[in-house]
């Protein structure tokens, strides 16, 4: 194949539609989807708002005139072509809650030039818009693939991927996939993964503890509420003020992702340091703060006994990204990130042990397996390629600490849709804002239509490409 007049017809065929595209990707982000498997339904496993979701995607894409499946309200599929032998654009529609701190209405779809903004934007909406683009485009350019397209559409990669979990149980999987949900060039590696709860009783002093809304991400918000316990100063992040002959201590963070926790800061553990450092608590409620702050300030898990660094997924990373309370009973999650020299399950020992020995129970523990895919293989060399040929950046694959679905489906590889370096920003934009799982999350239009002319070019090479991985 030519490979640069087809760039040309592809880049042509996006212009010309790329109107429509953020049209759709901004009715996509007007619905909140957030998964919620303590609401879950008959045919809505996480909830009437991803069933919402899943219902309008897989109505958007018969409109498109595509063949759709619905896999028990889990995921749902588009496909173009032999679906039994298909090629993967897998992306999810579920996301995280929208936190605070937001400047523009954070399901609003908000356009500001070249420039989208609102919860979903970036993390992954547009990825399965672009999926259903790109299915469009090889139809109506009628250019030939030994294999269908298959655009699967999840709805709980946020909370767990039980979505691709039943997938890959129940359904016919693709030959090869390329995941929309990382950074460009190809990713050929990701930590493995360690989540859990931690159980302690509060104490008579926490009447409340409240903090964070989702396992992996860093909390930008908690709130506690104490009794018997005199008024104290403020601080900075903190807010201290009399609640119906109580005090109300709020503290508020910087949200990040739990696989690059560096960025953010935790509420939760300002909180608990905060009310140490007050010198307000005794007895089993300060023992309960003094592990809350010990584990959610453990970033790297140094105390907790687990870190290591490898020279390809780097440091190994440990977030406390929500706390709650309940008949007394405090809980904190935890959410690692392991670098692939580690041995995931004796970590998670570790961790549970350590855990144990702060004072809490542990529950519910496991583990997800690391993703290695050949960095000289047939399917990396595909996906590099195109990259190299839209951009002319010869950056090599790399690996993330970040989980997506490339950990449960085979020969899937994370690629894009997001360009390494720094990105133009809405002007006036905070540096904390923009990011996915951060407020004022945003995608660039530009940037979104190279990406799709680089999966257009990537699902032709990787045509090729899947038969020579699996001869």
């Amino acid at each position: 194949m030519d490979t640069r007049s087809f760039r040309q017809t592809v880049r042509a065929w996006l212009d010309a539609h790329a109107e429509e595209m953020v049209a759709d990707l901004q009715a996509f982000t007007r619905i909140r989807s957030v998964s919620r498997a303590d609401l879950a339904a008959p045919g809505a496993p996480f909830g009437p708002e991803c069933r919402e979701m899943l219902d309008f995607a897989l109505d958007h894409a018969r409109r498109m005139g595509f063949e759709t499946e619905d896999h028990a309200g889990y995921c749902g599929s588009a496909i173009y072509g032999d679906k039994n032998n298909a090629l993967g654009i897998v992306a999810h529609i579920d996301v995280v809650p929208e936190g605070d701190q937001w400047i523009y209405p954070p399901y609003g779809a908000t356009r500001v030039g070249d420039f989208l903004i609102g919860r979903g934007t970036n993390d992954d909406k547009n990825a399965a818009v672009l999926g259903l683009y790109l299915m469009r485009m090889f139809r109506e350019l009628g250019t030939p693939l030994k294999h269908g397209l298959r655009l699967i559409m999840g709805c709980s990669e946020e909370t767990g991927m039980e979505d691709m979990e039943y997938y890959v149980q129940n359904c016919v999987c693709p030959v090869a996939s390329l995941i929309p949900d990382s950074m460009f060039p190809a990713n050929y590696a990701q930590k493995g993964s360690i989540k859990g709860l931690f159980y302690m009783d509060a104490g008579e002093q926490i009447a409340e503890f409240h903090g964070g809304e989702v396992f992996n991400m860093v909390p930008p918000s908690a709130t506690a509420l104490l009794r018997g316990v005199p008024l104290f100063a403020a601080s900075e992040g903190v807010d201290v003020s009399e609640e119906n002959g109580m005090v109300r201590v709020r503290a508020t963070g910087t949200a990040a992702h739990a696989a690059r926790p560096e960025g953010g800061l935790s509420a939760i553990h300002r909180l608990a340091t905060a009310l140490l450092e007050a010198g307000v608590l005794t007895g089993q409620s300060e023992r309960a703060m003094r592990g809350v702050a010990a584990l959610s300030g453990d970033i790297y898990g140094e105390r907790a006994g687990i870190a290591c660094e490898d020279a390809d997924t780097g440091r190994s990373t440990m977030v406390c990204g929500m706390a709650r309370m309940e008949n007394g009973k405090l809980s904190l999650s935890v959410d690692c990130r392991l670098s692939i020299a580690t041995n995931v399950e004796g970590d998670s020992e570790t961790l549970q042990a350590y855990g144990a020995g702060l004072g809490f129970e542990p529950r519910e523990f496991s583990t997800t397996r690391p993703v290695y895919i050949p960095k000289d293989g047939p399917l990396i060399a595909a996906a590099q390629r195109a990259y190299f040929e839209v951009t002319g950046d010869d950056a090599p694959p790399f690996t993330s600490g970040g989980g997506t679905y490339s950990r449960l489906l085979e020969n899937a590889i994370t690629f894009g849709v997001i360009f390494p370096g720094e990105r133009p920003r809405p002007e006036g934009l905070p540096a904390t804002h923009g990011s996915a799982h951060g407020p004022d999350e945003f995608t660039y239009i530009p940037d979104l239509l190279r990406a799709a002319e680089i999966y257009a070019l990537a699902i032709v090479l990787l045509d090729e490409a899947a038969g020579e991985a699996r001869a």
